[in-house]
């Protein structure tokens, strides 16, 4: 049995013990949301880390996955930056300032408790789940045991796990499992939040283009 082969879950959900974390009521998450879209809690049908393998095969999807971040600059590297900029020149990378004026980020806090499958540190190894679900850029296995994860019979929320990049925390919860869970606290333009932004570009060493003014 090759390697790929044993990272695959088991074909019932039942033989999976991962470990499960349950957040707070009150906890607050971020997460960035489209200026256009309304729904500061809307999820989109594309594929993702923990979407329903199914979309693979164009088909569709039993689940929508919501993602959240623990940090405004989280949230901006893993929802605008990703790869971007790993293999660019030494230096600030540069992002359009039209870019960010797509983007809106929401506060939601939790009003009802959220059972997640935690897979963040030890939890991971704990629960039996190959690092590459959280860590690899290809997310084709992350999708297989989340379908693993979704139909187990504890009905859990949905996963706590780490950023790829090492910028923190993130949940993906399973849309249909948390109506009345969760609310929209606050809602801001990214480009109206220069606190924020600026913390964030200096993190990880960003700059923006300033998009040209019209003379007065």
């Amino acid at each position: 049995m090759d390697r790929r082969a044993r990272a695959r879950p088991p074909r019932s959900a039942s033989e999976l013990h991962p470990s499960v974390a349950t957040i707070p009521v009150g906890a607050r998450w971020l997460r960035f949301v489209r200026s256009t879209h309304a729904d500061a809690l809307g999820a989109g049908p594309g594929r993702s880390r923990f979407s329903d393998p199914m979309l693979d095969r164009g088909r569709t999807p039993r689940w929508l996955p919501m993602y959240f971040g623990e940090s405004f600059t989280l949230c901006l590297q893993e929802t605008l930056l990703r790869d971007r900029a790993n293999a660019a020149l030494p230096g600030p990378f540069l992002v359009a300032e039209a870019e960010l004026a797509l983007w809106d980020w929401a506060v939601i806090e939790v009003i009802r408790p959220v059972r997640v499958v935690d897979l963040r540190g030890a939890a991971l190894a704990r629960s039996r789940v190959p690092t590459d679900v959280v860590g690899a850029a290809d997310q084709r296995l992350a999708r297989s045991w989340a379908a693993a994860l979704h139909r187990h019979p504890a009905n859990f929320d949905g996963i706590a796990f780490p950023s790829r990049f090492r910028t923190g925390d993130n949940l993906a919860l399973f849309q249909a499992r948390v109506g009345g869970a969760l609310r929209v606290a606050a809602r801001r333009r990214v480009l109206d939040s220069p606190v924020e932004l600026g913390l964030a570009c200096h993190t990880l060493d960003l700059g923006i283009i300033r998009a040209p003014r019209d003379p007065e």
